[in-house]
């Protein structure tokens, strides 16, 4: 959280600075960019331990979450009305993540067990800052947000499944639930123009995002008679590398 507030300082404060060296005759409300690539996403590990509502379960105390990178893809448009300041959206698209619980003492020799998995995408308002002339080939640029994350597509493993029934907590399979989650985001990237001339409309685009991104991640398995759960909060906030193409109108 220190770093997106030093980004949103950094992202609001700039602008004003700049805008005392550049004249409001600058303003072109007709330039717009839309890009589209690949993302490589990198969910955090963060986040408490599966446990009880009221008790926590014993070989459950002290687990930790181990959760798979995946690649997706992109595509944002972005409205920059001033040379230095820009507006993004970007949405992320669908990215699949298996989940381990480490530190799992059931099964001897063994301190690992296949959870589950959950697929997630997520939307991106940006405020731009752009630190570069419009002529420049280089366009890096600063940018602070707010983030929207879905989670869908959840589901626990068969082996997770064995466990809760082997070990007499639950009386029938259970299901996994994750909701989505709000949150601010912060990015840093650039865009490359190709050249002058025809190929100036377009630019090679990296960037490199933070999400604080967390949701309740609930397992809820039959008793008899009645239900029991299995909760955890789990704190993805994944960092994103996005990759591809812009082109500039």
């Amino acid at each position: 959280m220190k770093m997106l507030r030093l980004a949103a300082s950094l992202t609001f404060i700039f602008p004003l600075l700049a805008s005392a060296q550049i004249p409001v005759s600058d303003l072109d409300l007709t330039r717009f960019y839309v890009r589209l690539g690949g993302s490589f996403v990198y969910p955090d590990d963060d986040g408490t331990p599966l446990k009880y509502y009221v008790l926590q379960d014993w070989q459950l105390y002290r687990t930790d979450w181990d959760i798979e990178d995946d690649t997706t893809w992109n595509i944002s448009g972005v409205w920059r009305p001033l040379p230095y300041l820009g507006l993004e959206l970007l949405y992320v698209g669908g990215s699949d993540h298996s989940l381990h619980l480490e530190n799992f003492r059931a099964y001897p020799g063994r301190d690992n067990i296949y959870f589950g998995r959950f697929s997630t995408s997520s939307a991106n308002l940006f405020v731009n800052w752009y630190m570069a002339d419009l002529h420049c080939l280089g366009q890096p640029y600063l940018g602070i947000g707010l983030n929207y994350s879905d989670f869908y597509d959840d589901e626990l493993n068969p082996e997770f499944q064995r466990y809760l029934m082997d070990s007499g907590m639950a009386a029938g399979p259970g299901k996994l639930g994750m909701g989505h989650s709000w949150g601010a985001s912060a990015q840093l990237g650039i865009d490359w123009r190709l050249g002058r001339g025809f190929a100036s409309s377009w630019l090679i685009n990296a960037a490199v995002i933070y999400t604080d991104t967390s949701t309740d991640a609930v397992v809820t398995y039959p008793l008899n008679p009645g239900y029991e759960r299995l909760y955890s909060d789990l704190d993805t906030n994944p960092w994103t590398l996005n990759l591809g193409v812009t082109y500039e109108f």
